[in-house]
């Protein structure tokens, strides 16, 4: 009887098992509290049957009447009455009086009882139960179960809320419950929100247990500058245990219906997932005065990602993406990054990972849906990493060797190869460290195509790379507030040299400057990729402090400094870039700190001494605190000229307050100092209560931060718990848009 209430109330309380809405339960909503569930029992023996009473009396062969403070127990059960008649030779127990059934999930009332021990039949009559797990509670007519296989179940309701609070019910007039297939099916399904009927369906069927059940999912609404009133409705279609479909018809009142499926599998070898979305001939004219160039067409994309793993080490990985034009993602996404995207990757990776190798091979192509300059393909890339750690006299021997055949339609073209064994010596104890690499790069091109401005079509390049990397360890015990900490003081040294060699006659393949920060003060080539070794005579010195609490290994305060500095001109440059002559670098800094409880810092900052200016700083404020308290400010800025990135500045403030129990108010704020423009502006209340949840989130926001576009959105949410969600989802965007809204 227990397994037949859980599992029938649980299934009411869904269309499918898909659409469970997560129970996020206020501290003081468990509706479980204190009301006698029996706790967990070790060994019972289901055989045997105890019955306790004031008084007992034998009417029959078999049969006994038992009065007053009636138990009986029996496999981590027990039935407590006021009088009850128990039948040895059937196993029938009925109680005529107001029962209680109890184990350490259930707990069920009822004004009248007739089970058999034996064969697990029965009925109850006027049932009420109380759920451990699930916070929940309702009520049944009369119940009947016919062993092991079938249970019925007539006038059956299902509510989160508690006791005196019935916000919201789920009412079903007859549900059938087939324990084998663990499939249910209930008939005159109607949901009340305060006795008030929101939604009705003749028929449904659900799931029994954890696994997956076709049938619709609850519809999604909202509405947008972008696409007008916009209403879906997903299906979700359990295909096979390894592998489903979610099918989601799109109504946008200004652009059209819009047909959305997305297929995922997943075997003992892999896994994948396709998304593709199709509507045809968009009926949006104009937006805000600008002419939709898409009017009257068709519009689509297609996604396939797909992993598969081998044997011994080996894998790959499918990577293939496809709009049918350049707005597509601004019209049709929702967040600033994916809209923002102006390649589409395209590729096929092999990899295979051993103890001491490591082998990757790639096929990667674009499709470019902006007017910017088309990556170049790969054609394929293959690359082989091994090490040999702690050989002959400790030393440690390393190999990098690639191969890459480069296609581009309008640039340069060709293939490259490029090999760089290694050999280092590295030396530890528990107060210092001192690494010597060596290492020496060789790379050769053949170039077939565009070479318009090179002199050599198979250019080449060999190049010695030393370094040098030492560092100490000083610490001490320390007190703070009586607590003790250690305190450590970690100054570090880096040696770099490399000869500088005439790369001009060589293309750019890959290769990038990379962004300076203090991990580049360690690093082997501040050029990304292999077209590209800037020549090197430096040292870097980095001093790190930590406090550290012993018991835990919090690091509570970490704090960085450095600078480079350079003992020669650097000529190796990325073309249209000066050299350079600056005998040392900018002084970068980084601390993370848990000021308090519910206070932390990070900050980076990078600066020039000499112009006593600052070039890239990125800052950070967050508080979180007990009672669903966020705050996060931020600010960015990177000057111009610092990298191969526009220079920015931006602030971001966002974060979440409570203003009683119930009630908070969510907002964000997300400007671009620099351009003058909101990126993003969000506000939004929320309320929140043991059974239900509702958000309104108003969102003006812009797909670029150069866009003079705006978009207006007005999301609505209405969340009954244990139960599903009504309206736009919001809880996804103020996970995105709010740091750590979503991990509450």
């Amino acid at each position: 009887m227990r397994k037949l209430i859980v599992l029938s109330m649980v299934a009411l309380s869904c269309f499918n098992a898909s659409v469970m809405a997560k129970q996020d339960t206020l501290p003081y909503c468990d509706l479980t509290k204190n009301t006698g569930f029996l706790s967990a029992t070790s060994r019972v023996d289901e055989k045997l049957v105890d019955v306790q009473a004031d008084n007992a009396q034998l009417v029959g062969k078999g049969t006994s009447i038992f009065k007053g403070n009636v138990v009986v127990k029996r496999g981590g059960q027990e039935l407590t009455t006021d009088r009850a008649t128990y039948n040895q030779s059937s196993g029938i127990v009925t109680a005529q009086n107001r029962m209680r059934l109890r184990d350490k999930n259930i707990i069920l009332d009822a004004e009248q009882a007739e089970w058999s021990l034996n064969s697990d039949q029965g009925v109850l009559i006027d049932a009420e139960y109380l759920l451990r797990r699930s916070h929940a509670r309702g009520k049944a007519n009369y119940v009947s179960k016919n062993g092991a296989s079938e249970t019925d179940l007539y006038s059956a309701s299902y509510t989160t809320c508690l006791k005196d609070d019935n916000f919201w019910s789920l009412k079903a007039s007859e549900v059938n419950l087939d324990h084998k297939k663990a499939v249910g099916s209930a008939t005159d399904v109607i949901v009340r929100i305060k006795d008030v009927p929101v939604f009705y369906t003749p028929y449904i069927t659900f799931a029994l247990d954890d696994e997956r059940k076709s049938g619709l999912l609850v519809p999604s609404i909202g509405s947008s500058s972008e696409t007008g009133l916009d209403i879906q409705t997903p299906f979700y279609w359990n295909i096979a245990p390894g592998s489903d479909a979610t099918i989601t018809p799109r109504y946008m009142s200004d652009r059209g219906l819009q047909i959305n499926g997305e297929y995922r599998y997943i075997y003992e070898q892999g896994n994948g997932e396709v998304n593709l979305g199709f509507l045809e001939s968009d009926d949006l004219k104009s937006d805000s005065d600008l002419i939709n160039p898409f009017y009257g067409k068709d519009r689509k994309h297609l996604s396939l990602k797909h992993g598969s793993r081998f044997k011994s080490g080996w894998s790959s990985y499918i990577d293939y993406n496809y709009v049918s034009d350049s707005a597509y993602l601004e019209d049709f996404g929702s967040n600033l990054s994916l809209a923002s995207t102006t390649h589409l990757k395209r590729g096929l990776k092999v990899n295979y990972n051993g103890s001491n190798w490591v082998f990757k091979g790639k096929l990667q192509g674009y499709q470019t849906i902006t007017n910017t300059t088309k990556p170049y393909q790969r054609l394929p890339q293959l690359m082989l990493k091994g090490t040999v750690p702690d050989h002959y006299l400790g030393l440690s021997y390393g190999l990098h060797a690639e191969f890459t055949e480069f296609d581009h339609a309008d640039l340069v073209a060709g293939r490259r190869i490029h090999i760089e064994p290694s050999m280092s010596l590295p030396l530890q104890s528990a107060a210092a460290f001192m690494t010597s690499r060596v290492s020496l790069k060789h790379t050769s091109y053949d170039l077939n195509a565009n070479t318009v401005g090179l002199s050599d079509n198979s250019p080449s390049r060999t190049l010695p790379v030393l370094s040098v990397d030492t560092g100490l360890f000083f610490e001490r015990d320390m007190t703070i507030s009586n607590t003790s900490y250690i305190h450590t003081i970690e100054p570090r040294a880096f040696y770099l040299y490399v000869p500088d060699r005439d790369q001009s006659d060589i293309p750019i393949f890959d290769s990038s400057m990379r962004t300076f920060h203090f991990g580049s003060l360690f690093a082997h080539n501040h050029f990304s990729g292999n077209d590209r070794v800037g020549d090197a005579n430096r040292l870097s010195m980095a001093l790190t402090s930590r406090i550290i609490n012993p018991e835990t290994g919090k690091v509570h305060l970490r704090a960085s400094l450095g600078k480079i500095q350079h003992f020669q001109d650097r000529d190796v440059v990325m073309p249209s870039m000066k050299k350079g002559t600056r005998t040392d670098s900018d002084m970068v800094a980084e601390v993370s700190a848990a000021i308090a409880k519910d206070w932390a810092f990070r900050g980076e900052l990078q600066w020039n001494p000499h112009g006593n200016t600052s070039n890239l700083s990125a800052l950070q404020l967050r508080y979180r605190g007990d009672k669903q308290q966020l705050l996060n400010i931020s600010h960015r800025y990177r000057r111009d000229g610092t990298s191969p990135l526009n220079g920015i500045e931006q602030v971001d403030i966002s974060g979440r307050l409570p203003i009683s129990n119930q009630w908070s108010v969510v907002g964000r704020y997300y400007r671009s100092i620099r351009e003058g423009s909101l990126l993003e502006g969000l506000a939004g209340v929320e309320y929140q209560s043991c059974c239900w949840a509702t958000r309104l989130v108003i969102r003006d926001y812009v797909n670029d931060a150069f866009d003079q576009d705006r978009n207006l959105a007005l999301m609505f949410q209405v969340e009954l718990k244990g139960l599903g969600n009504f309206g736009k989802r919001t809880d996804a965007l103020l996970g995105r848009s709010i740091l750590g809204y979503d991990q509450d």
